[in-house]
């Protein structure tokens, strides 16, 4: 029996010669599919990104010009927690300046509502295609506390509650001399001393409203006293620290002394009477700038000559100034003087004009001590005493248990929310909750 040959077949992976083709036509495809994929999804972006900015500047077209024509209106409110609503048709009179979307012209509404120092715009856009509010954002949040900073559309809602108020004035503090007395508050428009302390108390929780001010002219005095004398006979010369010519003798009794000269670098001249004092004398300046501006050119002197110029070198020299004492001289008899007196009596009557000293000023009070009957020997100043007392009110708890909503709280306290911010007997005090639609 004749056998034929045997035919054997490859096995498992082994190569046909066609392999290659097949894998390398696959690739392909995939590359294509993901390139294609790729420009789709770029487009979408792209398709999304201008949708979204148009959206943008319509929104924000119409924000613009809503807020320009309430304001031009005088429409906005000015009370907290208060809104207005505006109708889009109204705030784009013309026809040529309406947002327009894909020729339909975008209507809708906008609310402004005033909280605190900003204004809160809440607008629903309609008849806008894809830029129609109810299509670009989801649906309204539930309540919250804080007012969202990353949402694009919010709006404010207000709930009320109210303080009742009370009206007090304190005690009158004590009279407070003017150099006490500080620059004048900002606040309250009216100077208050310089201390605190010396203020009349109140309570913590008291809320301020006015310091009430009374100034009054306070008086102090001093009088003057010479040395009277009873003429004996002698011849007495004027005050002089040496023996004038012609007098022999000096009464010692009659001693007076010269005011001090003026500081001077010039070293004086030694006298048996004469007392001569010295102090280190600077140059005084202040800055205008970096530039040194000098008190009187440059001038040395002791004590800061004023308030300006509180800046001195630290080079110094001595100064000197002096004071002299002097007496009366007379020839023959010697006079007869009494002590210091206001007044004559009846044993001395005559009065040594140049021969006199002062009393103390006294101290301050709110009666003035000079009259008729001493005005020829007492001197009076005056100066500005202010007291003060504080006019305030207080408030008591919250009156409601709840904050409720604006129509609940003009119906509860009979009148609108403006009418009851100006009532003066209450504080109506709003607590502002959120809501808002995202994309």
């Amino acid at each position: 029996m004749k056998l034929g040959k045997l035919k054997i077949q490859p096995k498992g992976n082994s190569y046909d010669g066609s392999t290659e083709y097949v894998e390398k036509k696959n690739h392909t495809l995939i590359i294509i599919a993901i390139f294609v994929i790729i420009i789709i999804v770029i487009s979408l972006i792209v398709y999304n990104v201008s949708k979204s900015n148009k959206c943008n500047n319509i929104e924000k077209m119409i924000l613009e010009q809503s807020m320009s024509y309430a304001e031009i209106n005088d429409l906005l409110p000015t009370v907290e927690g208060e809104s207005i609503t505006l109708n889009i048709d109204d705030v784009f009179l013309e026809e040529t300046i309406k947002p327009t979307l894909e020729e339909k012209i975008c209507s809708g509404t906008i609310k402004i509502t005033k909280y605190k120092d900003e204004y809160i715009k809440t607008y629903d856009i309609t008849n806008c295609n894809y830029c129609t509010t109810d299509k670009r954002y989801k649906k309204w949040s539930k309540e919250v506390n804080k007012k969202p900073s990353n949402r694009y559309v919010i709006d404010v809602i207000p709930y009320y509650n109210y303080y009742e108020i009370s009206y007090y004035h304190s005690a009158w503090s004590n009279w407070i001399p003017e150099e006490e007395i500080g620059e004048v508050d900002e606040t309250y428009q009216v100077a208050l001393p310089i201390k605190e302390g010396v203020l009349p108390k109140i309570s913590s929780e008291a809320n301020i409203i006015e310091y009430e001010k009374d100034d009054a002219t306070w008086y102090s005095y001093r009088d003057k006293k010479w040395r009277y004398y009873r003429d004996n006979g002698g011849s007495y010369s004027e005050l002089s620290s040496e023996q004038p010519a012609g007098f022999a003798n000096k009464d010692t009794s009659t001693q007076m002394l010269t005011a001090w000269t003026e500081w001077s670098l010039d070293y004086p001249e030694k006298k048996d009477y004469r007392t001569i004092t010295s102090k280190n004398g600077y140059r005084w300046y202040y800055l205008d700038g970096n530039e040194k501006v000098y008190w009187n050119s440059g001038a040395y002197y002791p004590t800061q000559p004023s308030e300006e110029f509180n800046k001195k070198e630290k080079e110094y020299v001595k100064m000197y100034r002096y004071q002299d004492k002097m007496w009366k001289w007379y020839n023959g008899k010697k006079r007869s003087y009494s002590g210091f007196m206001s007044s004559p009596t009846t044993s001395y009557k005559l009065r040594d004009n140049d021969i006199f000293e002062y009393s103390n000023w006294s101290k301050y009070s709110a009666e003035s001590k000079v009259d008729s009957t001493n005005s020829s020997y007492r001197e009076q100043q005056t100066k500005t005493y202010s007291r003060y007392r504080i006019s305030y009110s207080m408030k008591s708890f919250l009156k409601l248990d709840n904050y409720v909503g604006k129509t609940e709280f003009e119906r509860t306290l009979q009148g609108t929310v403006p009418e009851l911010i100006n009532r003066t007997d209450i504080i109506v005090d709003i607590n502002y909750k959120f809501i808002y639609r995202k994309k």
